[in-house]
This record gives structure tokens, C-alpha cells and sequence, in this order.
């Protein structure tokens, strides 16, 4: 069962995933740079970009969260309706 909209457009996803992973390698070559010899752009992109990679691992946090909640009073849900007709016959 799938609570969250998705894209259907898989051209989309797909160079959204291609620009994760080239963002991703090009954080971890320069993240082994000394600070030293490092210019300043690549300093503020450096913050600017955990920055972002952070808030997206706190939002992936919090929809995991209300997924497994939501999934938990679902399968709550379910177990009272099946106690419910345990107690109660039907009237066939």
C-alpha cells in the first residue's frame, strides 16, 4: 500500500537520480580537500549542500514516520474489526 504520491514521469526521476549521485561524488572528492587550499565558493557550496542534505534526511525521517503510524493504526484497525466480528456473529 502506497500513502505517498509518486511521479509518474521515470525520464524525471531518472536525471533526478543522476544529479543526486554526480552531487553526492562530487561532495565526497572535495570533502578530502584540506580546508586550506579549498576556495570559498566551494566552502559555502559545501554547507549550502549538507544543509539541503540534511532537511531532505529529516523530511525522509518524518515520512517514514507517519507511514509506520499510519500503518500501525491501519493494521489496529484491522485487528478490532476481526475482534468485533469474533464477538458478534452475523445475523445470516
Amino acid at each position: 500500500m502506497n500513502l505517498e504520491p509518486k511521479d509518474s514521469n521515470k525520464i524525471n526521476e531518472f536525471f533526478h537520480k543522476l544529479y543526486n549521485k554526480a552531487e553526492d561524488i562530487l561532495f565526497s572528492v572535495i570533502s578530502k580537500i584540506p580546508e586550506k587550499l579549498m576556495p570559498a565558493p566551494f566552502l559555502e557550496w559545501l554547507g549550502h549542500y549538507t544543509d539541503r542534505r540534511m532537511q531532505g534526511l529529516r523530511l525522509q525521517f518524518i515520512r517514514q514516520q507517519w507511514k509506520k503510524n499510519s500503518l500501525e493504526k491501519l493494521v489496529a484497525d484491522i485487528r478490532t474489526q476481526k475482534q468485533d466480528t469474533k464477538k458478534a456473529p452475523s445475523d445470516n
